[in-house]
């Protein structure tokens, strides 16, 4: 009875595999570079837990993993794995509004135009901000429904 983040990383990667920054490491040894992307996607899915925790209590209690092993110690459902996995690509990109973030600070308006013209930052912005909103709405979604079933909890407790 566990779930191995195996089957979350390779929909995640699956996601991003067209993203040279996630997978462009320079010169770094393969040792290296199998590690750190471990650290990262590890942090990917802890972001994608506690997101899920910070709009309600899960019927399950997703903290209940193993990093040393790399599983779940609970059987997750095809719909909380597609879920772990959408957040932890809005986790990634949101990487990438805080970097723009960061930009917009540290350099002034005219310096950013010549590095970053200002409709491509703000078209990033844009879909990052779509991503976050179907994110939420999946996180609400799932928070709606009986994880094993998949149909919609009842607020009624008995017969009508």
């Amino acid at each position: 009875m566990s779930t191995s983040y195996d089957l979350l990383t390779k929909k995640f990667i699956g996601k991003i595999k067209n993203d040279d920054d996630f997978f462009n490491y320079g010169n770094l040894p393969e040792s290296e570079i199998e590690e750190m992307v471990n650290f990262h996607l590890h942090s990917l899915i802890d972001r994608a837990v506690g997101f899920i925790y910070k709009y309600g209590e899960p019927d399950i209690n997703l903290y209940d993993k193993d990093d040393t092993i790399q599983q779940f110690n609970i059987d997750l459902v095809v719909q909380e794995i597609d879920l772990l996995s959408d957040i932890m690509y809005f986790s990634y990109i949101e990487e990438q509004r805080n970097k723009i973030k960061t930009l917009s600070l540290t350099f002034k308006s005219n310096e950013l135009n010549v590095f970053s013209p200002a409709n491509e930052r703000r078209t990033t912005l844009d879909m990052i901000e779509k991503v976050e909103t179907s994110t939420i709405n999946a996180v609400q979604n799932y928070f709606a429904r009986d994880r094993l079933t998949w149909k919609y909890k009842s607020i009624y407790l008995g017969d009508i």
